[in-house]
């Protein structure tokens, strides 16, 4: 579902998207038949190679969302793609890629030390959370009204089912909402419990406004994986379970946050929690509150801003652009030098600049309008100092990190890998956490000023 919530934004924003998969996962994922775009079944036995990318058209972004493949994989694509994005949440394995997106909550960049190179940029946490359109919030202190229990589409260990026996165990005489796929193995099972339940369940397959039922509900009973995130922003109470490995993470970052009560996978243990939040309103209402506070459902739309960004080297023509960010209030307080500069003397240096092979300004677009710039300038063998400017009305929305991430692979693609050099204001706190972001370390401090370092990869 993180692709294809990706892929459909991108795709709002006309892009062009194919969708490549493991052979009988068109047949298993009914979410793809609604899909327009194209849907390319890999040959059994290929999903993991990369040669079977290859006979493919070359795209602008590679998205790889596989617990299966890791750097070499991604290097093998290096050349072939454009840039390459992979979203994860084990931070487990290496990576060489652009972008890394782990959306889990409680994730930090750091936890990919060591696991991805300094020129990628992570993306930690729910603010980027892939969710599905439709999911835009609900009343955090709602009725408890109905319970929802969701433990995926397949359910192929029929956690739904044990779920079914810890509500009869509980007896709360509630109204049970039971979300499943069309295929899962184990429908029939569930339907035959749902009806013996008092009152009987409503057993509801492939659902297409999940947001809506979710809103409908006051408390969940639901598994640590990728509708975790959307019970969360649809401010829905709920004891959490275990279902697979890659969910441990999520779930106890869930519990943290206070954004749901983790159990054991078993029928006693949720019939518990069920029982104790149930006659708690306070407790779930405040989970409510802390859970619907973890994302705002714009992530895919974050991370799209950011797949836009192009960079080009700087001409001439983009001076007036340059000289006003450059003359801009906020940007001359955060400068080492905070005079206004004239414009006879910013374009006299602007074309010395552009004259001189040992400097390079790269101009960041994104669809029509610039962005911002990235400055390097050459102090010695492989040495570079940087400086980055964000445009005015580009601020805030994360774009200055990917803007410096995408401007450092580019000049070591360019001329080699080498050292990095910043120096910022010790009160501008935007940049240190930008150069921080992409790599760069404090390595020194005087009279005001941080210098930041970045190593050679």
């Amino acid at each position: 579902m993180r692709c294809l919530t990706l892929a459909g934004e991108l795709a709002g924003r006309g892009w062009s998207c194919r969708l490549a998969c493991a052979a009988g996962t068109r047949a298993a994922a009914r979410a793809l038949e609604n899909w327009p775009g194209e849907v390319i079944e890999l040959p059994p036995g290929r999903e993991t190679d990369p040669a079977a990318l290859l006979e493919m058209p070359a795209p602008h972004w590679l998205v790889v969302d596989h617990y299966g493949l890791d750097a070499a994989y991604e290097r093998a694509l290096a050349a072939w793609a454009g840039r390459i994005l992979v979203i994860d949440d084990l931070a487990d394995r290496p990576h060489e890629c652009d972008l890394l997106l782990d959306q889990t909550v409680g994730r930090q960049a750091s936890d990919y030390d060591g696991r991805v190179g300094s020129a990628t940029l992570a993306l930690a946490g729910p603010r980027f959370a892939l969710l599905r359109p439709g999911f835009t919030g609900a009343d955090p202190g709602r009725e408890l009204g109905r319970i929802l229990v969701s433990l995926g589409g397949t359910d192929p260990a029929d956690a739904t089912g044990l779920a079914l026996d810890a509500l009869a165990k509980a007896g709360l005489g509630l109204p049970v909402d039971v979300v499943l796929g069309g295929a899962a193995p184990h429908l029939d099972s569930v339907k035959d419990r749902a009806a013996r339940l008092v009152p009987p369940a409503r057993v509801l397959t492939d659902v297409a406004d999940m947001a809506g039922v979710m809103a409908a509900c006051g408390l969940a009973v639901g598994a640590a994986g990728t509708s975790a995130l959307e019970r969360a922003r649809m401010a829905l109470p709920t004891v959490t379970v275990v279902i697979a490995d890659n969910q441990r993470q999520v779930a106890a970052g869930l519990e943290r946050a206070g954004a749901a009560r983790l159990v054991a996978l078993d029928a006693d243990a949720i019939a518990e929690a069920l029982a104790d939040l149930a006659r708690d309103d306070e407790a779930r209402r405040r989970m409510a509150r802390k859970a619907c506070a973890l994302c705002d459902g714009n992530g895919a739309a974050r991370l799209a801003d950011l797949m836009a960004v192009e960079l080009r080297p700087a001409t001439l023509a983009d001076g007036e652009d340059l000289l006003a960010w450059r003359n801009d209030p906020l940007t001359r307080e955060n400068s080492l030098e905070t005079g206004q500069v004239a414009r006879d003397g910013h374009f006299a240096w602007l074309a010395g600049v552009l004259a001189d092979p040992q400097r390079l300004i790269l101009v960041g677009e994104r669809g029509e309008g610039k962005v911002g710039m990235v400055r390097f300038d050459t102090m010695g063998e492989r040495e570079w100092r940087v400086s980055i400017s964000v445009a005015p009305e580009a601020r805030g929305r994360g774009l200055g990190r990917v803007l410096l991430a995408f401007a450092v692979g580019r000049i070591e693609r360019l001329r080699g890998p080498g050292a990095m050099v910043a120096e910022i204001r010790e009160s501008n706190a935007a940049s240190q956490s930008i150069f921080t972001a992409c790599g760069f370390r404090q390595s020194d401090a005087a009279d005001g000023v941080l210098y930041f370092r970045r190593p050679p990869p």
